[in-house]
């Protein structure tokens, strides 16, 4: 088992919001509980009451079988709980009309439903009503450049934000935009490139018919062969749901993303799975979407202080832009795998992506993390989907408390949680990271739970396919429990 346990520098954790929320209507919408008034990164609230849960997921395509490959796309519903899980499963397109069906996921279990064996279409996306807020909802788009998991989003949001967009040298790059309402919804877009701000006419009053998604082609929208692109997505009238489809093709990226954008900005961003090495290309891509210059610190961590010191580095992010802040080129950062968060000054509000390049065989893979925002740390996390063979360096795990710890991992299935064999009580340091490895069976093909006595931070790397080497990126589930 290859853990790395490393130290750094004390920094203090605000821990909870969660939000849950179920109808369709979008006018009684109304929160089921709620420790923030805005939506952010997805979460999973447990209660010792059963309470109806509504997750929204970000679209895939649904093309089915091709020349090139699958296109297609599975929503994941994991269930920890002893009793059944019932609901029901709402598929929007642009092409027809809403399909549905009924959801039964039984205890402790996971219920993988394929989206091209209910519809056939260009794109997808998933509207999942459950009876209990304790079940989670992942999606796990398929493509043949690559599998891309994202966890679905507990709420709409009327704003959608994207740090990063990527159109060099042909690569694909699409927002998926969802309306779940019985409503139209409006929205305006606005492009920062590094020629600065765009405000497209064509992209200004986009209608989302009722029930239904749009995509949009950006490259096509006039934003090609750009390597900076950052996207503000604003509804002036309805409530969304929106997502990036990138197939990534050169200058210096390959591989396959579709993942959540943010439904909101944040004035701390968190990452646990950063690396520095021969080859590999990390990017912290800061979007600052508001009117003002702001000010945001870099601070590194999980590193040995005995090893290296590194300090904060404070950026300029200006007024409606991104700025690409290339990790390799901090000063005295060793090799290796480190931990980060991105802090705007004074509360200012940013969001922020980790873009993340490694060699895969004889090419590179890519994978695109959006960070947690603060808040969403937690003593316990939720990992519907990890891995089905012995793979290393699974879970990467940072401590976010000044306090030293202990973390285990718990296999889900039929007899409820077992500690994984070798994975009880492994110690981590404050502010300190952990990799795990996945080798017992016992991990194989279940859901996971990553529980610590401080409040932490998980990101998993997954299998893309079993042909196409390297892996994707992806947060687990934090879980806030409520009385």
């Amino acid at each position: 088992m290859n853990r790395r346990v490393s130290l750094y520098l004390v920094l203090l954790v605000v821990i909870g919001l969660a939000f849950n929320f179920s109808d369709r209507d979008e006018s009684q919408f109304a929160a089921v509980f709620s420790l923030g008034t805005r939506p952010g990164t997805p979460a999973i609230v447990r209660n010792d009451q059963a309470v109806t849960s509504t997750w929204f997921c970000a679209g895939t395509s649904a093309g089915g079988e091709s020349d090139s490959g699958t296109y297609g796309g599975e929503i994941v519903i994991s269930n920890p709980l002893e009793t059944p899980v019932t609901g029901l499963l709402t598929i929007l397109t642009s092409e027809q009309t809403p399909v549905t069906q009924a959801i039964n996921s039984d205890p402790r279990s996971q219920l993988v439903i394929e989206i091209n064996s209910l519809v056939t279409a260009p794109y997808a996306s998933a509207l999942v009503e459950l009876t209990d807020s304790a079940a989670s909802v992942e999606q796990r788009a398929l493509h043949p450049a690559g599998a891309a998991v994202s966890p679905c989003s507990n709420r709409t949001s009327n704003e959608w934000y994207f740090a990063d967009g990527f159109s060099a040298e042909s690569s694909d790059f699409r927002l998926v935009l969802t309306n779940p309402y019985l409503s139209p919804a409006i929205v305006n877009i606005e492009i920062a490139t590094k020629n600065g701000q765009r405000t497209p006419t064509n992209l200004q009053g986009f209608v989302i018919p009722a029930q239904s998604i749009r995509i949009l082609n950006i490259p096509d929208s006039g934003f090609r062969d750009e390597k900076i692109l950052a996207v503000s997505v604003v509804a002036s009238a309805g409530r969304i749901v929106a997502a990036k489809d990138q197939h990534f093709l050169g200058a210096g990226r390959l591989g396959h993303v579709l993942s959540l954008g943010s439904p909101s900005t944040s004035d701390q961003w968190w990452f646990a799975d950063g690396e520095k090495g021969a080859g590999i290309s990390e990017t912290y891509m800061i979007f600052n979407p508001n009117d003002q210059d702001v000010l945001a610190d870099v601070v590194m961590l999980g590193l040995d202080p005995t090893v290296a010191t590194v300090l904060p580095t404070t950026l300029t992010i200006p007024a409606n832009d991104v700025v690409p802040f290339d990790i390799s080129a901090i000063v005295g950062l060793p090799d290796g795998l480190h931990g980060g968060v991105v802090s705007g000054q004074d509360g200012a509000q940013l969001v922020v992506g980790r873009v993340l390049t490694k060699p895969a065989g004889s090419s590179v893979a890519t994978t695109v993390v959006l960070g947690a925002q603060r808040g969403f740390q937690s003593t316990r996390w939720s990992v519907p989907t990890s891995t089905t063979i012995a793979i290393e360096d699974v879970l990467t795990i940072l401590n976010t408390s000044p306090n030293s710890g202990v973390v285990t991992i718990y296999s889900v299935g039929p007899g409820g949680e077992e500690p994984v064999p070798g994975l009880s009580d492994i110690p981590i340091a404050a502010n300190g990271l952990v990799s795990i490895d996945l080798v017992d069976p016992l991990s194989f093909g279940r859901a996971l739970e990553v529980v610590s006595d401080q409040s932490i931070l998980v990101e998993r790397r997954l299998e893309r396919t079993p042909t196409l080497r390297g892996r994707s990126g992806s947060l687990a589930f934090p879980e806030k429990l409520l009385p």
